[in-house]
Parts: C-alpha cells; structure tokens; sequence
C-alpha cells in the first residue's frame, strides 16, 4: 500500500492525464476493445472513489482520508489484495459500508477492519496442515484475544454512533391499593438495614 497514497493524490490532482499506468498493464497493441473496455472501466470505478473518499471515510480533509484509507489497506491481510487496484477499491467499500460520520469513527473503524482479518488469518493459520499442537494453540490464542479486542471495539463504535443508552422501562398500568406508595423512577437496592440475617432480629 505505499504507493496508494501516491496513485490516489495523483489521480486527485489530475496530473496523470487520465491514466493510471500504476494500476494497470497498458492496453494491448492489439486493439482488443474487450481489454480495453475493461481497464477503462477499472479506472471509471477508482476514479469513482476517489471523488467520494471525503464522503465514504466521512472526514472533509482529502488528504487525511486518504491517510485513513491507506492504512486500512495495509490491515488487509486475509486475504490480502492481489493489486493496488483491489486494494483501494476493497478498502474504500469495506469502510463505506461501515458508515463513518467522522474522524473518529473513521479511525476506529480501521482498526476493526484490521483486527478482522487478523482474526482470521490466525484462524487460517491454526487450521493448516502439518503442524504441532503448540503452533495451533498459538494462533488459536492470538485470534481469541483478538476476537475480545474486537468485540470491545464494537461496543466503542456503538456508543459513538449513540446506539447504546440507558434502559427505557415503559410502565402502562399502576395499581396503588389502599395505604401503599408509587413510585416512578430509578430505585437502588440497598443493602439490609441492621437487625436484619445478622442474628440480631427482633423476637
């Protein structure tokens, strides 16, 4: 992924002329339109992102979602992007549909991708053939602890998005007979008053 940020804010810039020699083999000389077409439109789709970076990582500075896009690129390791290409376009769609709002989120976000593929390159790992049982407790382990990180991370995100609150309790009916109390709110439990299962109750 170090020449994603370099491909990206070049494309951005305009300074490649419309191509994107980095991404793609040029068309062959032999004119076949089929190839053609197809890296045409490789390069319609990526330029596509591009435009919409700011929006996807839901961060307004260009240059700081690009930094956020190449460092999920990098987390991206099972399985691992076969080129720039897939990398950029994987990256950006996996975090479009995590739905970021801001920095902060963006950035959380692409630690959770992170941890995801790690969480199952352990896992792919620990299943190979020909291994010892320490190795597959190693990884089994590492993946473990990951999914615990991850599921922490999700409980950040949760909040920060302000899906997780405070209980709603809806009561409909209250009967209060004669002599008794109502009450509405939140009751803390206390502990037993004196007296009370120490042996010393009133007889």
């Amino acid at each position: 992924m170090e020449r994603v940020e370099g491909i990206l804010t070049m494309k951005r810039s305009g300074k490649n002329n419309g191509r994107t020699e980095a991404l793609q083999k040029p068309a062959p000389e032999t004119g076949d339109s089929g190839t053609v077409a197809l890296e045409k439109s490789r390069e319609r789709v990526l330029d596509e992102i591009i435009d919409r970076l700011p929006a996807i990582t839901g961060i307004a500075d260009f240059d700081v979602a690009i930094r956020i896009v190449e460092q999920i690129g990098c987390g991206l390791v099972c399985p691992r992007p076969k080129d720039t290409h897939s990398s950029i376009v994987s990256t950006a769609r996996t975090i479009a549909a995590m739905g970021p709002q801001n920095l902060t989120e963006a950035m959380l976000s692409a630690q959770m991708i992170a941890v995801n593929d790690a969480v199952h390159l352990f896992l792919a790992r620990a299943t190979a053939p020909n291994q010892g049982t320490e190795a597959i407790d190693l990884n089994v382990l590492r993946a473990t602890r990951l999914m615990r990180v991850f599921t922490e991370q999700l409980e950040a995100m949760q909040k920060l998005k302000g899906k997780v609150g405070q209980q709603k309790v809806t009561v409909e009916h209250v009967h209060v007979h004669q002599g008794g109390q109502a009450i509405v709110g939140a009751v803390a439990a206390e502990g037993p008053g004196p007296g009370v299962g120490d042996g010393k109750e009133k007889r």
